[in-house]
């Protein structure tokens, strides 16, 4: 898994991908003996935190067997954004909650930052804010607009450095 997040995710390419997959499973054989591939990279190869919190756990990293006891949470949590801001209408589909768990595990680590790319319209920016929401994490949007400068932009990250020093 953590191979996955760490090299794979930050790859483009399908065949770049394929190659590195095949490189983890080399060392995997080599190193892991007594375990069967198979077991080893069981899907769903998907991990969170936030999981057993919500099932009243101690927050702690742990590996998602069932996606149907993650739809539940993510769910919950996103009834519990609704309420508190203004309605997402989110379909959680089985990529869109890995997405979440991805982005999730991404803002709990300390220092973790993400370029998160794609079609405008396909759901980067509401992920995003229900994975912020669930860790508890302030979503900070800069406006750009026609007139928009580097002075905006500067006054911008100024703001944002002082929201990043001051703690509550």
């Amino acid at each position: 898994h953590e191979c996955n997040r760490v090299f794979i995710d930050r790859l483009v390419s399908a065949t770049d991908m394929a190659a590195m997959k095949g490189i983890v499973d080399k060392v995997a054989k080599r190193h892991f003996t007594g375990v069967s591939l198979e077991e080893l990279f069981a899907e769903p190869n998907c991990f969170t935190s936030f999981v057993n919190e919500w099932n009243g756990s101690p927050r702690s990293y742990y590996p998602i067997k069932d996606l149907q006891h993650l739809r539940a949470c993510l769910e919950a949590k996103l009834a519990e954004y609704n309420e508190q801001n203004a309605a997402m209408n989110l379909v959680l589909f089985d990529a869109a909650m890995e997405h979440i768990a991805r982005i999730s595990r991404i803002i709990d680590l300390p220092c973790g930052h993400a370029l998160l790319v794609g079609v405008g319209g396909s759901g980067k920016q509401s992920l995003s804010r229900l994975a912020c929401y669930i860790n508890s994490t302030d979503v900070i949007t800069i406006l750009v607009h026609q007139s928009y400068g580097l002075a905006d932009l500067k006054l911008d990250l100024q703001n944002m450095y002082v929201r990043a020093a001051v703690r509550p």
